[in-house]
């Protein structure tokens, strides 16, 4: 054999040692490599004119997901109460210290500040429910087209919309579907856990009275017999029963919100209404305000069996606790404790569930049923075609690798967790930052995995990492 074969041989195995070596060395290479193949289709970009608009749009993805994430929540109804609230306890503080120059001046502040986040809060929710509703009735409603009155253009008009609802009706439908679902296994496990409670709660009741004489076993075991067909309002069966009332009280919503937001724009056009007036005297809560009288009734009954077991502050006592007023000549002070305490945990759990369902998925049913799901997936899928932009558009594969790891990841990961907590129930604004925060925590993340990986391959290479970090700082990578 030649030198030459020798010299070549030498040569790989070098080459297959330093790729292991890499691998070994450290996991932020091992995941270099990784992303190395995924950068491998954008490799053609180092050598062409990149868009630097597009770079610096890119290069803060996260900042961009927080205005898309605030553009596009679903603040809860209860949020724009507490602001209304807030607003007169804030008027009448003011009222009384108007006088006062520091506390005058703080509850005017205040005041304000309530009714200007009151009036977004309601313009924001107005915005996406007319979005909704309209980007719904593109993707699944046959349209007429009466405005063209050319015969052929209103045929090819029809022709296009039907094939386009063609391939939009069905992901619409699913997306929505699997949204409802989340929502609806939320209020199930809420009560499924609020009735183990009611069990353990139950089953205390029956250890301890045993120590009854025999008549006051009867009437525990009859109170408890009575309690078990209140249950039966919140059963599996009741439960799906009310979640299909919920849908069928929502019937016409589109059409309704859609009839709401014509009458609010013609009054921009009316000569006799002033354009400033108009639009900050009729931001209210559309949606909301169309179905409250809906939700309010269903509050209403979910709240009389609720505290037909729990009692109220209004002078209803609650089965549960007349079972105790029984028990109690017979308890010790131990005794009692432990079943105040197992009522204590049972009623806030059964409240929570009643909550769940008659508040919280009400209120998502109505986006839902508006159109919320599809379009929130397509502002998360436009933002992240907006780091594939940026992605593409970087300089370097080191370059591009920075901006996944800092930007693109933690966006995905933010987005996706802000979405499914609002599926899950969780208010808009908590859906919001939790989702912005595990962004913002996942970037952090991210930026330190990018050092260490620039730093070994420095070392590796020969250079200087400081230098190395301080050029991609200042290529604002």
């Amino acid at each position: 054999m030649s030198f030459g074969y020798y010299n070549n041989l030498n040569t790989n195995s070098q080459m297959r040692y330093n790729t292991q070596f890499r691998a070994q060395s450290s996991p932020a290479l091992s995941l270099e490599d990784s992303i190395d193949k995924l950068a491998q289709k954008v490799d053609e970009e180092r050598n062409k004119k990149h868009n630097k608009q597009a770079i610096a749009v890119g290069s803060g993805v996260l900042g961009l997901s927080a205005l898309v994430m605030l553009l596009n929540p679903r603040f809860s109804s209860k949020l724009i109460e507490q602001l209304k609230i807030a607003r007169v306890k804030s008027n009448a503080n003011f009222e009384k210290s108007k006088n006062e120059f520091v506390a005058g001046k703080f509850y005017k502040a205040v005041s304000a500040s309530a009714n200007w986040l009151g009036k977004f809060v309601s313009w924001t929710n107005n915005y996406n429910s007319v979005k909704d509703t309209y980007y719904k009735m593109l993707c699944t409603e046959e349209k007429s087209f009466n405005g063209i009155h050319n015969i052929e253009k209103k045929k090819k008009f029809k022709n296009f919309d039907k094939y386009f609802r063609k391939i939009m009706k069905k992901p619409h439908e699913t997306i929505s579907k699997w949204g409802d679902s989340l929502a609806k296994r939320t209020v199930r496990g809420s009560y499924k856990n609020a009735g183990k409670k009611m069990d353990k709660f139950e089953t205390l009741i029956q250890t301890y009275s045993k120590k009854l004489p025999e008549d006051k076993k009867n009437e525990i075991q009859s109170r408890l017999r009575n309690i078990q067909a209140q249950r039966k309002y919140f059963s599996t069966e009741n439960l799906e029963q009310r979640f299909i009332n919920q849908e069928n009280l929502m019937e016409n919503l589109n059409s309704d919100i859609r009839n709401k937001w014509n009458d609010y724009r013609h009054g921009f056009v009316d000569k006799n209404t002033k354009t400033g007036q108009h639009f900050n005297q009729n931001l209210s809560f559309w949606a909301q305000d169309i179905m409250k009288p809906e939700r309010d009734q269903l509050e209403k009954e979910g709240l009389k069996v609720i505290d037909r077991l729990m009692g109220n502050k209004d002078g209803v006592k609650g089965q549960y606790r007349e079972l105790i007023e029984i028990l109690s000549e017979n308890l010790s002070s131990e005794e009692k404790t432990i079943l105040e305490k197992s009522l204590k945990k049972t009623e806030k759990s059964l409240r929570n569930a009643g909550k769940k369902e008659y508040f919280d998925y009400f209120d998502k049913k109505r986006d839902l049923v508006l159109g919320s799901a599809p379009t929130d997936i397509l502002t998360a899928t436009l933002l992240l075609a907006t780091g594939g932009v940026a992605l593409a558009s970087a300089d370097t594969k080191d370059d591009r690798i920075s901006r996944l790891l800092k930007g693109i990841l933690p966006t995905i990961a933010g987005l996706g967790t802000s979405i499914a907590l609002t599926s899950m129930l969780f208010s808009g604004v908590k859906g919001m930052l939790i989702g912005y925060g595990a962004g913002f925590i996942l970037s952090r993340i991210g930026s330190d995995l990018d050092k260490r990986r620039i730093i070994i391959k420095a070392k590796l290479n020969g250079e200087d990492p400081n230098k190395v970090i301080q050029e991609m700082e200042k290529n604002n990578v």
